[in-house]
């Protein structure tokens, strides 16, 4: 009999729906596989490596999920629960997505993986003045490593019912362990550039802003960063001499580093990669594309957007407006687009790393209710499985 720190190392190494089934081997096997400690050794064995990663897409069809590993067809995912119309997700945290349908109907946390899901409690949305409306609702997902415990960042922009001109902003927080929302400080002097808070590293979210007090008539950005530990805003600078006049941009992560994609009129697509985050000397041109040429057929602002490196860190696989995905070939200049059965025509993608985390039971205890007649359906589903396989 091997010692239990081998076997946890053994099986670390594995896919989420191989683990599942090897619960049912024997007892410790499943001691062992729903331990925390081996989901933060799994958890880690798949980032370090590079390994077990998916893509997930949203789109009006459904949701999808492509293996990173093959990329050869998008496979129909069941979604937590029923909806009707654009399946919107969020950024991926450690294998958790959030799942939107309407701005007003609260968010679920998601599991793709596990197939475990969390409703979100309700928050009411409170107007700060009369006359006011609802403009736009952000979403972004992280992870507080110092209380180990997952957070969603909801950001809501409101206008003028006359002029529909923005007036201002308000932040919530929801605590997966405390399974409840707080406000947090308002930012003063800032407008969201985005649909959601794009980019969740080094312990933060992350979102472009403008300065609504800019005095020029130039526009100002600047990233804003919000930490999910401390739940408190800061700044950093975009790449220095970067034009923004008339420049579409977006917020990415590639490989754990910050990313920033530009688009301007010519259609030519910069992409920039902070690769020491919070230095504004890091930043480094990944590429320039453009213009239209290899990518004939987009015109789309900020329609080329980095998902993952390949294996060898030689070429970015790319979105190409939510409609292919293409490898770019970062030695020779080229282009390889992929043909990908199943693929939806418009889609959302977000790349998503295989995990055991639960959203339903967080951490070590169960500060939220856990489904159990899901979870007792599964076991006896994996028995099955396993007994046939």
């Amino acid at each position: 009999m091997l010692p239990p720190d081998m076997i946890s190392e053994i099986l670390s190494r594995l896919p989420v729906k191989t683990l599942l089934r090897f619960r049912c081997v024997e007892r410790t096997w499943c001691s062992i596989i729903d331990g925390q400690s081996f989901v933060q050794l799994h958890l880690h064995q798949s980032m370090t490596t590079n390994s077990y990663h998916s893509l997930i897409l949203g789109s009006r069809k459904g949701l999808y999920s492509v293996d990173l590993d093959s990329i050869d067809k998008a496979q129909l995912i069941e979604p937590p629960v029923s909806s009707k119309g654009f399946d919107c997700i969020s950024n991926s945290c450690n294998g958790l997505i959030l799942v939107m349908s309407d701005p007003l109907v609260p968010p679920v946390l998601w599991n793709p993986f596990l197939r475990k899901y969390k409703i979100l409690p309700d928050a009411a949305i409170e107007y700060p003045a009369p006359l006011l409306c609802l403009s736009k609702v952000f979403y972004g997902l992280g992870y507080d490593s110092r209380n180990n415990d997952y957070k969603v960042v909801r950001a809501v922009e409101f206008c003028s019912e006359t002029s529909r001109a923005w007036v201002c902003s308000a932040t919530e927080i929801y605590s997966l362990k405390l399974n409840s929302w707080n406000m947090v400080p308002v930012l003063s002097n800032m407008k969201g550039n985005c649909d959601k808070w794009d980019v969740h590293v080094h312990g933060a979210l992350h979102t472009l802003m403008e300065d609504s007090s800019h005095v020029y008539s130039v526009k100002s950005f600047i990233i804003m960063a919000f930490s999910v530990e401390n739940e408190n805003h800061y700044a950093m600078m975009l790449p220095p001499n970067i034009e923004t006049e008339n420049v579409e941009m977006k917020l990415e992560l590639l490989r754990g580093c910050l990313c920033l994609v530009c688009a301007d009129n010519y259609d030519v697509n910069n992409i920039w990669v902070m690769k020491e985050y919070g230095v504004e000397e890091s930043w480094t041109q990944l590429l320039s594309v453009g213009p239209p040429g290899i990518f004939p057929f987009y015109k789309s602002s900020v329609c080329l957007k980095p998902l993952v490196y390949s294996k060898n860190g030689e070429k970015v696989l790319l979105n190409c407006g939510g409609k292919k995905l293409a490898w770019y070939d970062l030695i020779r200049k080229t282009v390889w687009f992929l043909t990908i059965s199943d693929l939806p025509y418009n889609f959302v993608p977000e790349t998503c790393v295989e995990s055991l985390v639960r959203p339903d039971c967080p951490g070590e205890g169960d500060g939220v209710t856990t489904r159990e007649k899901e979870g007792k359906e599964d076991q006896e589903e994996e028995r099955i499985s396993f007994q046939r396989g």
